[in-house]
């Protein structure tokens, strides 16, 4: 498992696309690093991910020297070159995200499918929702507490983005219809969910009571796609200890048969929309007793 805080995906596409650059040349890392110049290890630290700054000189040299014509492509690997250390917006929050690698990771997918079975996603949460399950845990501090809205709310702003990760989420109906916070708490969350089917901007199945055992059962997981030739998948799983990443291929492939499976024994689109819709119904009765 690699250290993803300290090497991002814009980080590691950068090494991967200049060593593509190289194997599509022919050439060996000792004959590149030999022609630069440069100490015989480079070149394989290089694609190793093994650096924190990338010279934009030494991207274009080695562009030059692998023969590559495509100028789009080399402006892209310098603009990633340039930004693959930056920090995001989640950098302010450092004192209530930790690290912020999960975060980062989600700001810079392509796709985002969630499977909880006792909670709303955090990405989907209303702030009641948000602010209720924070003051039922550990968290006591008030100033904390604000601090953590504040950096959800930001995170929120991924679903209205054009440049967005497309979301698609599983939810158990064990999930929904557990009371967090206060029926009308429950109401406005269950119709948010429903309005977010409805305008298009996260697709969302519900696994209903019905189906009994399935095979997402064992526990809530996050799949994140990322983009491009090189992109590749993460799987994260929270825990108490701000959570853990899976990267091995394997592991990856089960949790995407995971989701595949359990996808299709979902209510999707218009059906997953009208349950929704009226199980907040049914939320909303309950504060008119």
């Amino acid at each position: 498992m690699s250290d993803l805080s300290s090497q991002t995906v814009r980080h590691r596409r950068v090494s991967a696309e200049l060593k593509a650059m190289r194997e599509a040349a022919g050439r060996t890392s000792y004959e590149v690093a030999d022609a630069m110049g440069w100490h015989r290890t480079k070149v394989h630290r290089l694609e190793r991910g093994e650096w924190k700054r990338l010279r934009e000189q030494d991207v274009r040299a080695l562009a030059e020297y692998y023969g590559v014509k495509d100028q789009k492509r080399i402006e892209a690997v310098v603009a990633l070159a340039k930004t693959a250390s930056a920090k995001g917006w989640w950098s302010r929050y450092r004192d209530v995200l930790g690290p912020g690698s999960y975060v980062s990771l989600e700001a810079q997918a392509s796709q985002l499918r969630f499977y909880s079975g006792m909670l709303v996603p955090g990405l989907l949460q209303t702030p009641a929702y948000s602010e209720a399950i924070m003051r039922s845990g550990r968290i006591k501090d008030e100033e904390e507490i604000q601090r953590r809205l504040e950096a959800r709310a930001e995170r929120k702003t991924l679903i209205d983005s054009q440049d967005g990760p497309k979301i698609r989420a599983i939810l158990d109906q064990a999930a929904l219809n557990k009371t967090i916070g206060s029926p009308i708490t429950m109401a406005e969350q269950l119709l948010h969910l429903g309005k977010l089917v409805a305008l298009g901007k996260v697709e969302i199945g519900v696994v209903t009571d019905q189906i009994g055992a399935h095979t997402a059962l064992t526990g809530q997981f996050v799949l994140l796609d990322f983009p491009g030739e090189h992109g590749d998948s993460t799987v994260f799983i929270d825990n108490a200890h701000n959570g853990i990443f899976l990267e091995d291929p394997e592991e990856v492939k089960d949790y995407n048969d995971v989701f595949q499976a359990t996808w299709k024994i979902c209510l999707i689109k218009e059906s997953a929309s009208e349950f929704l819709v009226d199980l907040s119904e049914k939320f909303f009765k309950k504060t008119r007793r």
